[in-house]
């Protein structure tokens, strides 16, 4: 199994790197992310405050590719007649669509380095990482965090054959709850407590507190145990949904 994913996990990234619309898109929104977080906190917010708000588009940019890209790939493959063989393989359904989402996070780090690159350049925010271990175990954490929790979306969409339009529906919510967009003292007070079962919140928090020398260790630990957590939601999900998609003989409908 170990093999199925890694071998999955080099196909998928391979097929990003090459793939004209995934290579521009990820152009495309980190400039317009990264902009409207500039325009939004003007000049004087300073420069810490402008490189968070870099982070939090980053980390936006990276939800959206996996959420889209989990939806995206399942519609494809059944426009391909290739999402059965896949369900009936010998080998766990986990392992084969894991890559899916882990290569689109991981994908997320061009977007990252995008948005970082066009704010220095267009905004002059400074490279403010003043603690690069934990930045970088920050940003491991959160590729698996936001990966596996686009797995347990990926598992509905497997019944679904409106799979990408799905997606699309989850991104802003994810925005929203984690306080990616809005600040959450504008917003309701029980999103609070929903946005702490969600990865891009840790996975924002463990990036920022890296890079202002904090104490990103207790938000980073959270992103790998969630990790541990949504992977151990996906498998019974996949398992029951899958089902339900043999039972309504949905697999092949487009």
């Amino acid at each position: 199994m170990i093999r199925a994913f890694a071998s999955g996990l080099r196909v998928d990234l391979l097929q990003l790197v090459r793939s004209p619309f995934d290579m521009v898109g990820m152009l495309v929104w980190p400039v317009v992310f990264a902009s409207i977080a500039y325009l939004l906190l003007g000049s004087a917010s300073g420069g810490r405050t402008l490189f968070s708000a870099s982070l939090g588009a980053a980390v936006m940019i990276m939800w959206g590719w996996v959420i889209l890209g989990a939806g995206f790939a399942l519609d494809n493959q059944r426009e391909l007649g290739t999402l059965e063989l896949i369900v009936g393989a010998p080998t766990p359904l986990v392992v084969l669509l894991s890559p899916v989402m882990i290569a689109r996070a991981i994908f997320g780090i061009y977007g990252l380095l995008l948005t970082l690159a066009w704010g220095r350049v267009a905004f002059g925010i400074p490279l403010l990482i003043d603690d690069w271990a934990a930045f970088v175990a920050a940003v491991v954490g959160c590729i698996l965090a936001i990966g596996t929790l686009g797995l347990i979306a990926a598992s509905t969409f497997v019944l679904y054959r409106a799979a990408f339009y799905l997606g699309v529906s989850l991104q802003y919510p994810v925005y929203i709850a984690c306080g990616l967009i809005l600040p959450f003292s504008v917003l309701p007070a029980w999103l609070g407590p929903v946005s702490w079962f969600l990865a891009p919140t840790w996975g924002f928090r463990a990036l920022a507190e890296a890079a202002a020398g904090q104490t990103p260790w207790p938000d980073i630990g959270m992103c790998f145990a969630l990790s541990v957590v949504y992977l151990l939601i996906a498998i019974p999900c996949l398992a029951v949904f899958e089902h339900l998609a043999r039972d309504r003989a949905t697999l092949k409908l487009a």
